[in-house]
């Protein structure tokens, strides 16, 4: 699962309401657009020239603290953000932010480290299904395997938080279960009720989450949530094939969420049609790849990261107007679920 919220959010808001810029770029405004670009070793020289610079600046420590707090050093973050609220004590998007910090900082302290490029890995000691060697190589893997379809490696740090249960729920704050999240960090639990997970859970559930980091970069934060998750659930399929009893009674019955609908929708519903979302989610994905291929997926992904409105990203993409594109997908879906 993807959420948002959470560090892009305030990146957002600080990309959005900054001045236009000089000529001459300040470091903050360089630290700003290298950030956007998912180049944060070069966005964290930046920042940290910009508190130098510009002590007094609140957002440019607010920045410093996201790009340390992604690199996984906490206490750096933490420094940074209460440097930020010191500044702007009002500013409850701050307060929130150590608000959680402080939470993750405490779960986290009891967990073990093994690092291994480009991931920062925190895991339970004794709760792991699978050795650090089998953890090692299934993370390569995932940045391969998936790296290759969408033409991406990120060479950032990627932090990958392996909690116990109790752990993952603490920093979860979410109403319903999920099997993992990305907030910007990739967190799992080990166990899920009282059962522990297996390598498999571990390395489907990864897939999920890992594809998720991939398309917020490749898109610039910009994907809808729908399509973000469908694309995470067909690469988990790789590993075990999702169930689709939720769309094949909606399909029969009528009652799919139209596409637009879809597109439109920025935050998780409650209850049933949960299921029915990222189903169908799964399979407006699915098509889209059957139809032509990963390159143009990428290309599509690319188009929302400039800012591109969905629809029409679809029409320069598929060369289709996206109500017609809709249509022939109904079509493929009643052949694939044989309705």
């Amino acid at each position: 699962m993807r959420v948002w919220g959470g560090w892009w959010l305030i990146a957002a808001a600080l990309f959005l309401t900054r001045p236009a810029w000089p000529r001459e770029l300040s470091a903050f405004s360089k630290a700003l657009a290298a950030y956007q670009d998912r180049r944060l070793d070069e966005s964290l020289q930046h920042a940290r020239e910009a508190v130098r610079q510009e002590p007094e600046h609140a957002d440019a420590h607010v920045l410093l603290g996201e790009l340390y707090y992604l690199r996984q050093d906490l206490t750096e973050a933490l420094a940074s953000w209460e440097r930020a609220l010191k500044l702007a004590p009002s500013r409850k998007d701050i307060q929130d932010r150590l608000e959680k910090l402080r939470r993750e900082i405490e779960v986290e302290r009891t967990l073990a480290r093994h690092d291994t490029h480009p991931f920062a890995v925190r895991f339970a000691e004794g709760q792991m299904p699978v050795d650090l060697a089998e953890l090692r190589l299934l993370l390569h893997d995932t940045h391969r395997l998936i790296g290759q379809q969408f033409s991406y490696f990120p060479d950032h740090t990627i932090t990958v938080l392996l909690y116990p249960a109790e752990g993952f729920e603490q920093v979860k704050r979410m109403s319903h279960t999920v099997a993992g999240l990305y907030d910007g960090k990739i967190r799992l639990p080990l166990r899920q009720g009282f059962l522990a997970v297996t390598g498999e859970d571990l390395k489907r559930v990864l897939w999920h989450e890992y594809t998720h980091a991939v398309v917020h970069d490749v898109s610039k934060g910009r994907c809808p949530i729908w399509l973000n998750e469908g694309l995470a659930t067909v690469q988990e399929a790789r590993v075990r094939a999702p169930d689709l009893d939720a769309v094949r009674d909606a399909l029969r019955e009528n009652r799919l969420v139209p596409w637009k609908a879809l597109w439109q929708e920025e935050q998780y519903p409650e209850g049933d049609s949960l299921a029915l979302r990222y189903q169908e989610a799964y399979e407006i994905a699915r098509y889209l790849v059957w139809l032509r291929g990963w390159y143009d997926m990428t290309g599509l992904l690319k188009r929302l990261g400039w800012g591109v409105p969905m629809e029409d990203a679809l029409k320069a993409e598929y060369r289709r107007e996206p109500a017609a594109l809709e249509k022939e997908w109904l079509a493929w879906l009643r052949r694939e679920l044989q309705l």
